[in-house]
């Protein structure tokens, strides 16, 4: 055991020469040289704005560059600052080499967008670098293999910025927006020429600008129209840096409901602006657009002219073929006998027996057919839901009507416009030319909200049926 000690105090005496070599040179490499020691122009630090009078909110670009003659190690650069201001860092660092007075220097540049959100000065403190040099770049030596390489750390602060803020100018329009350039554009989904009553309109208006921040743009009111309901969606903003710029892209995109027919014109959308390139007035805008809104029913007529046209034809050209001469004269025969065996069959079995009459399902009240007409809406169901209003209808008239109308019976419930305009989109989803696909996007959430109270109203009394024909038979009256 004792032995074991005295070998590793041997050790120990050996290593230590070893130690303190590697302490001295930690020693020395740390502190060398003294900052003062590295040339002023080895290293440098400059900043620059695009420029020195700006105007109030509008945006600005802020550079700062290093430039170095020497290896920098371990560098840290602070950010600029300044009271009033919003100041925002723009893309990755830009490395490049710069010739000054017959020297090459190395440049790492930044930029900042700085936007003033008040008129008056507004002093940019300028960032500050921290570096470590090596003594070898110092001497001009060449590289060394050197266990541990000796540094010196130096520190460079740029001056502060200055700026004038102005105030927006005499001409300019409210709200204020500068920038480099305001684009509009819009669409309209569909772009048919006429429209129906209830029938939606969307319209997408796009918004790009570059050189302005997201919080400068003053987004435009909805069109404010006679006759036409308007329903906005949130704005959709997306900033985005393009080059050494910011670029801003703004999606409006609104609902447009028309509610009377005629032609209802929808204002133009203007956007005023102020050019900071040419430090002028400019405007962004989209024309005016008449919409042709048509009544719910003309296009029901439409389609019922072309119906009774076309069964005007079949019959006509069905006339042509089946009553000639000879097929009419076939068909009578055919009746004749027909009617003779169906009068042998009588004599020879009698009189028929009475025929089954299948009793019919017991009819809903309306509280059941509301009840199924909330469960079909919530479940989505177009087909379902509007069955379920055509027996509500028939249960609600009675024998005032020779068949159910769904919308008048509404209309008695004391329905408006957004719930007969619900009524048609129904329609159109359940009877279309794409009745399937539209039937399958149906959602009933308006309609069970517009429709639904109106099924529980009470009816009112039936006034007196005004005189007419005779019944065809007289006993079915009293039943």
């Amino acid at each position: 055991m004792r032995k074991k000690a005295l070998r590793a105090l041997g050790g120990l005496r050996l290593c230590l020469p070893l130690l303190l070599a590697l302490a001295l040179g930690l020693l020395l490499g740390i502190g060398g040289l003294h900052a003062a020691d590295v040339p002023a122009d080895d290293v440098l630090l400059e900043v620059s704005a695009d420029t020195s009078a700006p105007y109030v909110q509008s945006r600005l670009r802020y550079r700062v560059r290093v430039l170095a003659r020497v290896p920098l190690r371990g560098a840290t650069l602070t950010e600029p600052a300044g009271e009033g201001a919003l100041i925002q860092r723009l893309g990755q660092e830009q490395r490049s080499e710069s010739l000054r007075n017959g020297r090459e220097y190395r440049v790492i540049e930044r930029l900042y967008s700085v936007v003033p959100q008040r008129s008056g000065e507004l002093t940019i403190v300028a960032p500050t670098l921290s570096a470590a040099v090596p003594l070898r770049a110092l001497k001009g030596a060449a590289q060394s293999d050197a266990l541990i390489e000796r540094r010196t750390v130096i520190s460079r602060t740029a001056p502060d910025l200055v700026l004038r803020v102005r105030p927006p100018p005499a001409g300019a329009e409210v709200p204020w927006l500068p920038a480099e350039s305001v684009s509009v554009t819009q669409t309209w989904s569909p772009e048919a020429a006429e429209v129906r009553v209830g029938e939606p309109v969307t319209r997408r208006t796009v918004i790009d600008a570059t050189g302005v921040g997201a919080a400068a743009l003053t987004l435009p009111a909805p069109p404010s129209v006679d006759g036409l309901r308007v329903y906005p969606e949130p704005a959709q903003t997306e900033v985005r840096q393009v080059g050494d710029d910011l670029a801003l892209t703004t999606v409006l995109t609104e609902t447009l409901v028309p509610t009377l027919p005629g032609i209802l014109r929808v204002p133009e959308l203007r956007i005023p602006w102020w050019s900071l390139g040419a430090d002028a007035s400019r405007q962004a805008a989209v024309p005016a657009r008449d919409l042709v809104v048509v009544g719910a029913g003309a296009a029901q007529d439409a389609v019922t002219t072309r119906a009774t046209t076309w069964r005007e034809r079949f019959l006509a050209r069905a006339g042509a073929d089946v009553w000639s001469p000879h097929a009419l004269a076939a068909l009578l025969g055919l009746g004749w006998l027909v009617t003779l065996l169906l009068w042998r069959r009588e004599r020879r079995h009698g009189a028929a027996a009475p025929t089954r009459v299948q009793a019919a399902p017991p009819a809903l009240s309306r509280a059941d057919l509301s009840r199924r007409f909330r469960l079909a809406c919530e479940r989505d169901d177009a087909r379902e839901a509007r069955r379920q209003l055509v027996a509500w209808a028939s249960v609600r008239q009675g024998a005032r009507a020779e068949r159910p109308d769904v919308a008048a019976a509404l209309r008695d419930a004391g329905a408006g416009d957004d719930a007969l305009a619900t009524l048609r989109e129904l329609d159109r989803c359940v009877y279309g030319a794409a009745s399937d696909a539209a039937a399958s996007r149906w959602r009933g959430g308006a309609t069970l909200r517009l429709i639904a109270p109106l099924l529980d109203a009470v009816p009112q009394q039936p006034g007196p049926v005004p005189p007419g024909l005779p019944p065809l038979f007289p006993e079915s009256a009293h039943r």
